[in-house]
């Protein structure tokens, strides 16, 4: 299997930056930064709290890729980081401002009807609504193309757990957007 330009340049990176380049470890957080703001925007449902999270997963790259035995691991690990440091963000200092955030839109709901039929068609709402683990799984799958077995090594579940929370996460984001017929 042909990995590509990119993988081998991130090998490369890899290794310039585990022999102490800082230049290297600078050009691996500019390609992948974008990609994982991405993904913690998705996962956590904010663009603010993704900073966060991306600059504390890079924190902790920074210490943690002397240990990093093979390159080619790389994506998935720094994936596995900010799964966690989402996982993290949402068990903690988050919880407040979203049961903040939710009676707010529950008012604003109240008030205005239109709102609801709106908010059923935006993705954004409806992913932040899934349970973490969920919402974490569906934006590898979905947001970042990753694959069950990708998913399982960075989350540390079984593969048959992946599976079985993309399934509850269609089936609850298929619910959240209105869509009542079965897709096969």
């Amino acid at each position: 299997m042909r990995r590509g330009l990119e993988h081998a340049l991130d090998d490369y990176l890899v290794l310039l930056a585990q022999g102490g380049s800082r230049e290297a470890f600078a050009r691996l957080a500019a390609r992948w930064t974008p990609k994982l703001l991405a993904f913690a925007a998705r996962a956590l449902g904010t663009t603010e709290a993704a900073k966060d999270v991306v600059q504390d997963t890079w924190e902790s790259a920074v210490r943690g890729l002397a240990r990093l035995d093979d390159p080619a691991r790389f994506r998935a690990w720094l994936y596995t980081i900010a799964a966690r440091k989402c996982a993290d963000a949402l068990r903690g200092k988050y919880r407040h401002a979203r049961i903040a955030e939710a009676v707010q839109a529950m008012a604003a709901d109240a008030t205005n009807p239109e709102r609801e039929t709106n908010d059923r068609l935006d993705l954004a709402v409806a992913l932040k609504c899934l349970p973490s683990e969920q919402r974490i799984a569906a934006s590898l799958f979905f947001g970042e193309d990753m694959s069950v077995a990708e998913i399982a090594a960075i989350t540390g579940a079984p593969a048959g757990t992946v599976k079985s929370r993309l399934f509850a996460a269609r089936k609850a984001l298929r619910a959240a957007l209105g869509e009542t017929h079965d897709q096969s």
